[in-house]
């Protein structure tokens, strides 16, 4: 494995793949080469990236939009939502721009600080939410928070994080997001070998949005390329 590593280039040929990849620490530019590639990088940072793989498997890569997501994490002192409520685990759901807040179904009744989820926002939501700083995503989660526990929010937020996937370089977005006319017309193409490349993810399963698809996504490439290089 190797972290901070931005991939700039995609080169196949015959008898095997090169991959152009910078350091984003150093600045230092490097080239892997391997045999074969499978490939797991988000369709959206894929098709920004120089790469000598088919025409339809780059108009299949450009073909399918990304969803957008934000999520919330707030940390209270204590579990008031089971101590003074009775809630154990579950979601309130609320047609604010947080959607939702969702309650921890472990350790139930334990002392000390607990994480709730205190928004999952898609949509136009998602979007205004992404475009705040993160204290004032923070701010409008217990603002809107409120109308479940009113007396108790304030109280004992102790503090929070949030993650706007469509803002995150390395995805640009949460998940990928087929319809049945873009699936009829590239979805084959993509999951297909490309010479001696085969992408894998969610966005190449029809499980989308899940580790499930992810999965099945990887399972599915490397039954493909061993197939393949056997062949070969």
């Amino acid at each position: 494995i190797t972290y901070n590593a931005k991939v700039t280039k995609i080169d196949q040929g015959r008898k095997g793949v090169a991959v152009t990849y910078t350091d984003t620490g150093t600045g230092v530019v490097t080239e892997a080469k391997a045999d074969w590639c499978v490939c797991t990088i988000p369709l959206t940072v894929l098709s920004q990236i120089e790469n000598n793989m088919s025409e339809k498997m780059n108009a299949a890569i450009a073909a399918v939009p990304y969803s957008n997501s934000v999520k919330i994490g707030l940390e209270m002192k204590r579990r008031f939502w089971e101590e003074d409520a009775a809630i154990y685990g579950g979601h309130s759901f609320t047609n604010q721009e947080i959607g939702l807040v969702s309650y921890p179904n472990n350790n139930f009744l334990q002392d000390g600080p607990a994480v709730l989820l205190g928004a999952f926002a898609s949509g136009m939501s998602g979007y205004h939410l992404a475009g705040m700083t993160p204290e004032q995503r923070i701010e409008a989660a217990l603002a809107q928070w409120s109308v479940f526990h009113p007396e108790s929010y304030r109280k004992e937020f102790s503090n929070g994080a949030s993650v706007a996937w469509n803002r995150v370089p390395w995805i640009l977005g949460c998940c990928a997001r087929w319809t049945e006319e873009t699936r009829a017309a590239h979805y084959q193409d993509l999951v297909a070998l490309d010479g001696r490349v085969v992408l894998a993810g969610e966005h190449a399963s029809y499980v989308g949005c899940w580790m499930e698809g992810s999965l099945l996504s990887s399972l599915d490439a490397i039954t493909r390329l061993h197939k393949r290089a056997l062949e070969a």
